[in-house]
């Protein structure tokens, strides 16, 4: 029973090697962004450049890759601090809000919520790149943001719903006060 549960133990560090995946990926988003917004400044100092779509796609590219590249940086935290290793009593107080990682489910929520994100700056970079010229099959996208995020919606109430009937289930599951005792 022992040897079963060090190995079990052991299968940590396997995903401390997915950790340093994400980390990977993100100095590769970091990059790209950075490329992005080189490739902004060339055309703004161009001359004769009057900006516009030569400008705004590649900001928005540079906005798109470094927000990846921050959630690539909070998952592989949240992956390493929250099934790798153990944080020094105290040390997590100190972390800000969005540093803290509850369970794999928030991680999933994270990352969702940035495919989401991720899909409105490529509809917002196929307008600027429509010039005006709207097709009705460019609704597509926005529909499908649309339904991503109701089913995202839809997940999370069913969660705080199954989470409230859980708390009441508990209450009822508590022993009753004694009589005359204050509770």
């Amino acid at each position: 029973m022992r040897t079963l549960l060090n190995f079990l133990l052991g299968l940590r560090a396997i995903m401390l090697i997915g950790s340093l995946g994400a980390v990977m990926g993100s100095l590769v988003m970091f990059f790209q962004g950075s490329l992005y917004l080189y490739e902004a400044w060339h055309r703004l100092l161009e001359p004769g450049s009057v900006g516009g779509k030569q400008l705004t796609v590649p900001v928005l590219e540079a906005v798109d890759s470094f927000l990846f590249g921050i959630v690539l940086v909070i998952f592989a935290y949240g992956v390493a601090i929250g099934f790798v290793f153990t944080l020094p009593e105290g040390y997590g107080q100190r972390l800000p809000a969005w540093m803290k990682v509850a369970g794999v489910g928030q991680l999933k929520e994270t990352l969702t919520e940035v495919v989401i994100v991720v899909l409105i700056v490529i509809f917002a970079r196929t307008v600027v790149e429509a010039e005006g010229k709207f097709d009705l099959t460019m609704l597509v996208l926005p529909v499908s943001i649309l339904l991503i995020a109701a089913a995202l919606r839809l997940i999370d109430f069913a969660g705080a719903k199954h989470a409230r009937s859980e708390a009441v289930l508990g209450q009822d599951a508590a022993p009753a006060p004694k009589p005359g005792r204050k509770p």
